[in-house]
């Protein structure tokens, strides 16, 4: 009878050659492909290190810009967020928008704050709730020049139950009332904010104090 070692060892060298010819023939190729993959995954290390750094960066930047405002230091703010729109991840360059065009509204630029609210607007990546934010602006913008009707118009989808910015919105709309003589209507718009718990106390004091106006407006016709 045959050793069972005989064959183990025929069967070993057999496997050998196989691999020594396998090696001749696709060497190069295994070599090359274990290369490639080292570098896919160093590069894609590489790549998420450069990410991180970048949002470490344009976060500090953000935080120093706000820290500007807090200081009514807004032109230095301005020229960070500037920086930030032209250089920074979606979240950071979004959010310098919107800070850089409430800056330019305040300096009475409102040009140069509705091209930036609009861009925010028409952007798909931006949050839902930030490209309402952005049309609440544009509306307050045009405020004094828009017709009630327009105002009501474009802030209809934000006055409805529910809305995230509901309350901001009705004393937009009832502020356009109001700019127009309209009394009853404004006087709605301002009591749906009063009596909404989920109205901040400052609102309600504008409210509260808008309402005292209108009845003193009606008491003296």
């Amino acid at each position: 009878m045959v050793d069972d070692n005989v064959f183990r060892e025929v069967d070993e060298e057999l496997r050998r050659e196989r691999l020594e010819k396998l090696w001749e023939k696709y060497g190069t190729i295994i070599i090359g492909a274990i290369v490639l993959l080292i570098l896919g995954v160093a590069g894609s290390i590489w790549w998420q290190n450069q990410q991180v750094s970048k949002r470490q960066a344009a976060g500090d930047q953000y935080i120093q810009a706000l820290r500007d405002v807090a200081k009514d230091d807004t032109d230095k703010a301005d020229d960070k967020f500037k920086a930030l729109i032209e250089n920074s991840p979606k979240g950071y360059e979004i959010m310098s928008r919107l800070h850089l065009a409430a800056n330019l509204a305040s300096k009475g630029q409102t040009g140069e704050a509705e091209i930036l609210y609009k861009k925010v607007t028409l952007n798909p990546s931006a949050d839902k709730i930030l490209r309402d934010y952005a049309k609440l602006n544009l509306a307050i913008l045009k405020l004094e020049n828009a017709t009630y009707e327009e105002t009501s118009k474009a802030l209809g989808e934000f006055t409805k139950p529910g809305a995230i910015w509901q309350n901001t919105a009705n004393e937009v709309v009832a502020l356009a009332a109001f700019k127009e003589g309209k009394y009853d209507l404004a006087k709605t718009g301002f009591t749906d904010i009063l009596t909404n718990k989920s109205t901040p106390s400052a609102l309600k004091r504008r409210a509260q104090i808008m309402i005292d106006v209108i009845a003193t407006r009606q008491a003296q016709k």
